[in-house]
């Protein structure tokens, strides 16, 4: 196995970018999500009841897109932990791709569907669904960055970066 391409967001697009663009995604995502909503319930009274609940389902938010992480690829892991940083060795291109992107795939719709079901609650739901879109942004660009890999190839991760590795002597 050779090494195609080393990716680490970090060194590629600095913390404060990253930073900045996730916030400007978040604030982005909240104003169009936030209008549609607006533009289809005009008549709906928003309540602000039930804001602890809100900041226990903002946590819970995040942990479970750890988990949705770890649902595809957890064929490949010996030990999966929650709390510990993922280590994959050696996915496959495709199964990545699938636990880069389902959180927001998975979670996005729940609170949509929960927003239309409760709209006196929908402020809520949109805010968590806005903020997990922010929090999402690293997997869209390493998902990005993937889409351009070779077909064939598996990713190896090694502390804050990825490796594309590609298998040059099935190739010839």
């Amino acid at each position: 196995m050779n090494c195609w391409k080393t990716i680490n967001l970090e060194k590629d697009y600095g913390y404060t970018r990253m930073m900045i663009s996730a916030i400007s995604l978040t604030i982005l995502f909240f104003i169009m999500a936030f209008l549609c909503f607006q533009l289809t319930h005009p008549e709906t009274r928003l309540s602000s009841h039930n804001a602890p609940l809100f900041v226990m389902l903002l946590f819970a938010t995040m942990l479970v897109h750890r988990v949705v992480h770890l649902i595809p690829v957890m064929k490949n892991k010996k030990k999966m932990t929650l709390f510990k940083r993922n280590c994959w060795q050696l996915v496959p291109k495709r199964v990545m791709l699938l636990s880069l992107l389902s959180p927001f795939c998975v979670i996005s719709p729940v609170y949509f569907v929960l927003g239309m079901m409760f709209p006196m609650y929908a402020h809520y739901f949109i805010i968590i669904a806005s903020i997990h879109a922010g929090y999402c942004l690293p997997d869209f660009l390493f998902a990005w960055k993937l889409l351009k890999a070779p077909k064939s190839c598996v990713i190896d991760q090694a502390q804050d970066e990825f490796d594309i590795l590609v298998d040059h002597t099935s190739s010839s």
